[in-house]
């Protein structure tokens, strides 16, 4: 299911959702690991936590939002997708919510602020299921990150933020790291130890 009406919404309204191709991508990974538990941090309209949510082996999706205004949309249309019973969105600041979080998750997809990827990295080792993957959406950030496309100044310390996530979980012993070139830039890292 592409949710056509939904990204069109984000579209019109200029709401940041994840690519269509990147969430192909997403979607396919859930299927073929057969992922039973979610956490999306970045929730926007719900758009990703949807299309996640219905996937055959999917039981739940944990999503974080910290903008009331998205949280409230999300909440309606889950609701419109009957997904109330599969996804738990939560109003909270992410970094507040890793942090008390005892949960274990087959996945853990970044989608939020992106120069926090760093940071939240050594909390959300803890919160990963063996085996389990985080996948961080946005990581060449428009081209900036690899340096195709001058950074304006605005930018520079989320994109050296970035770098750093990158650097942080490709050099990390506890993950296998794979950068795809899909959408803005992914990067799987599959935890293989959480010593």
């Amino acid at each position: 299911m592409k949710l056509t009406a939904l990204r069109l919404y984000a579209e019109q309204n200029n709401i940041p959702i994840t690519k269509e191709d990147t969430m192909d991508f997403i979607i396919n990974y859930i299927d073929e690991n057969k992922v039973q538990t979610i956490l999306e941090i970045g929730t926007a309209i719900a758009y990703g936590s949807i299309n996640m949510a219905l996937c055959d082996s999917v039981k739940l999706v944990e999503t974080l939002e910290i903008s009331t205004k998205n949280y409230e949309e999300a909440l309606n249309n889950i609701a419109k997708y009957n997904l109330l019973n599969k996804i738990e969105a939560h109003l909270i600041d992410a970094k507040m919510f890793i942090d008390e979080c005892n949960k274990k998750y087959d996945l853990i997809y970044l989608d939020g602020p992106k120069g926090q990827y760093h940071h939240y990295l050594p909390r959300l080792i803890k919160l990963l299921n063996k085996n389990g993957a985080i996948i961080a959406d946005n990581i060449f950030f428009h081209g900036m990150v690899n340096g195709d496309i001058l950074t304006p100044s605005s930018c520079r310390s989320m994109v050296n933020n970035l770098r750093q996530y990158i650097d942080d979980v490709t050099h990390n012993d506890n993950f296998e790291s794979h950068i795809y070139q899909i959408g803005d830039g992914v990067c799987v890292s599959k935890l293989v130890s959480n010593t």
